[in-house]
């Protein structure tokens, strides 16, 4: 896909001013905008939401501790002057991708007058509307005193709502070539007719690689040229989830994970692969504005019979009638969420199509129904 043009800065924007009158209402926006681009690119945040609709707009995020050092240095040799918004290209996304081993944040591009994120951008705007004059350096002290404009420095400025993000998806035939080779060999007459896709970081273990007194396990991993330890908790109850679900499906684990990180995890969960008849990861995702998609139709089943278990919804945002939403998982030991799903998974094995029962239980459709019709009465309450 080709990479989204940022707008250009309106020439009355947080540029350099000739004037020594500057703005500070634009300046304070324009460092706002920086900072957070800057935290954006040192760090990588896992951000996953919650699937179950009593919790839609809660989301858990835990910080990932990652080589993305590498990528920014690289972005400094490139070029001496000071890292902006508009050095967010699709290259150095990606690039930057690179460097995450776990399932990186999903994050939603919106274009906007003045190239910032959406709240800074609302802000700006309504100061516009209002006709808020400027002030020079010399007015700061009453500025910063008045409270109105002062951003807040834990604020976040990076929202995300799964739902927003899948009604902005472009279609999948925009993304990905018309003719490509399926992934998975055809089933066997052994094989279950029903193939379950399921995700791994958040859904069905917690990986990190932070000291972890209470980790189920943990392996080594080869990185960047270094050598981590990977801590890991396993969701309670998976692995007579992973047991009842193998007997009645063809299951799949599809992550957007790096392989050099799954592939030995999944070796300790499953070391005979008898649980899981195929494993796909991050290369094999679609890479749609910085995010990686998980679609479905690249693994060559009949999407009538396909259903995907992931705590982000947006993952699936492609195939959203064959998508289980599930709450992300940590650390909570009295959590039931894979046994609870079991009979809903049952009373789809073998039926001709599982998405009008998985739509009707879960409703996602409506969901981004109801984001597309609040999106603008959200911006202004904010």
């Amino acid at each position: 896909m080709m990479p989204t043009r940022k707008k250009a800065l309106p020439k009355n924007s947080s540029r350099g001013h000739s004037n020594p009158q500057t703005c500070r209402v634009e300046k304070k926006i324009n460092m706002v905008s920086e900072k957070k681009v800057s935290e954006m690119i040192t760090s990588a945040k896992k951000t996953k939401s919650v699937g179950i609709t009593s919790k839609q707009n809660t989301f858990a995020k835990t910080e990932r501790t990652t080589c993305l050092d590498n990528c920014v240095s690289q972005n400094e040799n490139q070029s001496s002057r000071s890292f902006s918004v508009k050095d967010l290209s699709h290259d150095t996304t990606a690039n930057c991708m690179s460097e995450i081993i776990f399932s990186p944040a999903f994050h939603h591009h919106k274009d906007n007058a003045a190239g910032i994120p959406d709240k800074v951008s609302a802000m700006y705007l309504a100061m516009q509307n209002s006709k808020l004059e400027c002030m020079d350096e010399q007015s700061q002290d009453s500025m910063s005193t008045d409270g109105s404009v002062e951003p807040d420095e834990n604020d976040e400025f990076d929202d995300f709502d799964p739902y927003v993000f899948i009604r902005d998806l472009p279609d999948l035939s925009v993304v990905v070539p018309k003719f490509r080779p399926f992934l998975l060999p055809k089933q066997t007459r052994s094989c279950p007719s029903t193939t379950l896709v399921l995700d791994l970081d958040e859904t069905l273990v917690h990986s990190t690689l932070e000291l972890c007194e209470d980790a189920d396990f943990t392996f080594p991993v080869n990185f960047n040229l270094k050598e981590h330890t990977i801590y890991v908790r396993c969701r309670p109850y998976l692995k007579d989830f992973l047991e009842k679900v193998a007997s009645m499906f063809e299951t799949i684990i599809f992550t957007a994970s790096q392989s050099i990180y799954a592939e030995q995890l999944l070796n300790v969960i499953d070391p005979k692969r008898r649980l899981f008849r195929h494993r796909v990861y991050r290369e094999s995702c679609v890479f749609v504005e910085g995010n990686y998609l998980k679609d479905l139709s690249v693994l060559g089943r009949d999407l009538a019979h396909v259903i995907i278990l992931d705590n982000s919804p947006q993952a699936f945002g492609f195939q959203l009638d064959n998508g289980i939403p599930i709450e992300s998982w940590f650390d909570n030991r009295d959590d039931r969420e894979l046994l609870s799903l079991l009979p809903f998974l049952e009373s789809l094995v073998g039926v001709d199509d599982v998405r009008p029962l998985i739509a009707k239980k879960f409703n996602l459709r409506e969901k981004v129904a109801s984001a597309a019709a609040n999106c603008f009465s959200i911006h202004f309450k904010r």
